[in-house]
């Protein structure tokens, strides 16, 4: 048989072979009634049992004060299987009746859909446990680390990382605790304590600081205030009822007994964005996440809304959706940048602050900013003396001066302003261009109650009471001169980012803002880190400032730390002293009746406040010889 031939014959026998079983397999079959033999599907009982419970219960998934998600548990034989978004958002309301929105929904992320996985996985810490190296310190007796440097490393203080952790039971871990506060205590008291203080290298502005008291080297911090008033603001009543370690060991009067020192749990991480009570008086300026739905241009500065606040990302989407334009900056090409309309790639640090103030500078050349709002609403038209580069004061020139009278006003009645604070601000002065000379305004009269329209633009010479004539210019002429240096050109050699596109940003905000539609800046926490994040702060806030986009729904500049709100807590005179109540309880005379109502007077402060990010430098102050003599830059 030829080779042809063979292939033939083969190829038929094969098809026939794989024929035969098809066409068997597509005979029709006859069902009179399909849902009476219907194939069984006990299969299905396997998948379904994945997902089968006995009961479930609500909890929230809290990591941080801008999420807060609800979330669903379901649970067989007392064991949590799974977790889900339970869509109720819109039903959370408060004592008043107001309500979230649909919006909300959905919620969750992943990590709080397998936080179960956590609480039963092999890693949860079960018990309490302590370095190996401190415990062998401690069962030594405490010996003073200043006096004998080497035991740092014998003990592995110098080297926490690289140590190991044994259990120990909680009574070994509450007598470690107490023991070991007051061997501190006791080592830095009196003038011991300062000399070893010393002789670690502590300025003398540091140790001045400590007051002969021990127990004030002791520092704390907590953090995310409103998750747990309890078990997270407890550590500042610790510190607080350190005053009563010190009365034992030093041995002074309760009035003169110091507790320990607490770290400002907000701005020690850095989420504080340092630049915004300089800006507008509040501590932060963020937004209820439903008001994104309104931004119609979204500009991320640093801010990853994609991958670092999961739950928050469809507010993201939703911007898009609604036809929105969304910007990001930053040094990579990150989530959020392949989801916007364009990417500004800038420098590592804070040369983005370069790329705001070069905007500030195109839309004030451009005449693209609403002198109307920047009149009314802004210190733009403040008067500053050139000679001291402080702001005119209505005493320097109007002779018998008073400060007007605020009270009823929305400083008093909204803002909680005192009189001592309304005693420090005083008033300011603008110039007047129709009355030719300098004008006296309050802090109250804003807006519509601004009754004159004071000049942005100008160089004025003032006479002051004193025989003096001094120059003054307004704000709004000072940021001209200053930004005089950040063109194009310099902006894009200080930053790095192209100059179209720095360009095309400020069109796409003045465009955006004369259509009637808000602009957002959105800026990350991990940019108030940076030594200069206020000017960074300060910088975001100008081009919206010029625009307009300050006050209106979908508008602004805002960071999403959300601790701050710990001061929602006690925040008028009316509700009392509300968190402080427990941190900052008189350690000497506690109340023992549940039914008193606590006020201020009840409370003490024996602890110290400080803010370690003042003291960034390995744990000491950073501090120079100049001109004007010794100066400290982080404290």
């Amino acid at each position: 048989m030829i080779r042809r031939d063979f292939l033939k014959t083969a190829l038929t026998a094969g098809t026939s072979s794989l024929l035969a079983p098809r066409l068997w397999a597509f005979e029709p079959v006859s069902v009179a009634n399909p849902l009476g033999v219907y194939p069984s599907r006990d299969w299905e009982k396997v998948y379904r049992d994945q997902y089968r419970y006995d009961s479930t219960f609500t909890w929230v998934c809290a990591p941080n004060d801008t999420h807060m998600c609800r979330l669903r548990a379901f649970v067989r034989n007392g064991v949590i299987l799974r977790s889900e978004q339970n869509y109720d958002h819109d039903r959370c309301g408060d004592l008043y009746g107001n309500t979230a929105t649909k919006a909300w929904n959905p919620r969750g992320c992943p990590k709080g859909f397998t936080m179960h996985r956590r609480v039963y996985g092999p890693y949860r810490l079960r018990g309490p446990v302590v370095r190996k190296g401190w415990k062998e310190w401690a069962d030594a007796g405490y010996p003073a680390l200043s006096d004998q440097p080497a035991l740092r490393t014998k003990y592995r203080f110098d080297d926490r990382g690289n140590d190991t952790f044994v259990r120990v039971s909680w009574d070994e871990a509450y007598r470690y605790l107490a023991e070991g506060l007051a061997a501190v205590a006791r080592t830095y008291s009196g003038d011991q304590g300062r000399a070893r203080l010393a002789k670690d290298g502590y300025d003398p502005l540091m140790i001045d600081q400590v007051q002969g008291a021990g127990t004030r080297t002791v520092k704390v911090g907590s953090n995310l205030p409103i998750h747990g008033v309890i078990g997270k603001f407890g550590i500042y009543r610790m510190a607080n009822l350190l005053g009563l370690l010190d009365h034992h060991v030093r041995g002074v009067p309760p009035e003169q007994a110091r507790g320990g020192r607490d770290w400002n749990e907000y701005t020690w991480r850095g989420d504080q964005a340092p630049g915004h009570p300089y800006v507008h008086g509040l501590q932060t300026s963020d937004m209820d996440m439903n008001d994104l739905r309104f931004s119609k241009l979204v500009i991320q500065v640093g801010k990853n809304l994609i991958e670092n606040k999961m739950p928050e990302s469809h507010w993201f989407n939703e911007v898009m959706e609604r036809g929105g334009k969304l910007v990001d900056i930053a040094p990579e090409y990150n989530c959020p940048g392949t989801k916007s309309n364009y990417w500004i790639g800038v420098r590592p640090g804070l040369s983005d602050t370069a790329v705001f103030l070069g905007l500030a500078k195109i839309l004030i050349d451009e005449g693209w900013y609403d002198a109307d709002f920047v009149r009314r609403f802004t210190d733009f038209p403040l008067l500053v003396r050139t000679d001291t580069l402080k702001r005119l004061r209505p005493e320097e020139v109007i002779k018998g001066y008073k400060p007007k009278d605020l009270n009823g006003g929305p400083s008093y009645t909204i803002q909680g302003l005192t009189d001592q604070q309304r005693a420090t601000i005083g008033d300011f002065c603008v110039w007047d261009p129709k009355a030719g000379q300098v004008a006296a305004l309050s802090r109250d009269e804003v807006g519509a109650k601004m009754l004159v329209e004071p000049a942005l633009e100008g160089i004025f010479q003032v006479h002051l009471l004193d025989g003096k004539t001094v120059e003054v210019l307004p704000i709004f002429t000072m940021y001209k001169r200053h930004l005089a240096d950040y063109d194009l050109k310099t902006v894009e050699e200080i930053s790095g980012a192209p100059a179209a596109l720095v360009r095309r940003l400020a069109e796409d905000i003045w465009q955006t803002t004369k259509a009637g539609q808000p602009v957002a800046i959105h800026i990350g926490e991990g940019i108030n880190h940076y030594f200069h994040a206020t000017l960074h702060n300060r910088a975001t806030y100008l081009p919206m400032l010029l625009t307009g986009n300050i006050g209106k729904h979908g508008a602004g500049v805002h960071t999403w730390a959300g601790n701050y709100k710990g001061a929602l807590l006690q925040a008028s005179p009316w509700s009392g002293p509300g968190v402080g109540s427990y941190t900052a309880e008189d350690p000497f005379h506690p109340v023992l009746d549940e039914k008193t109502r606590i006020t201020h007077e009840e409370l003490r402060h024996t602890n110290d406040a400080e803010d370690p990010s003042y003291w960034a430098c390995g744990e000491k102050i950073l501090a120079a010889e100049t001109r004007e003599g010794r100066k400290v830059f982080t404290g």
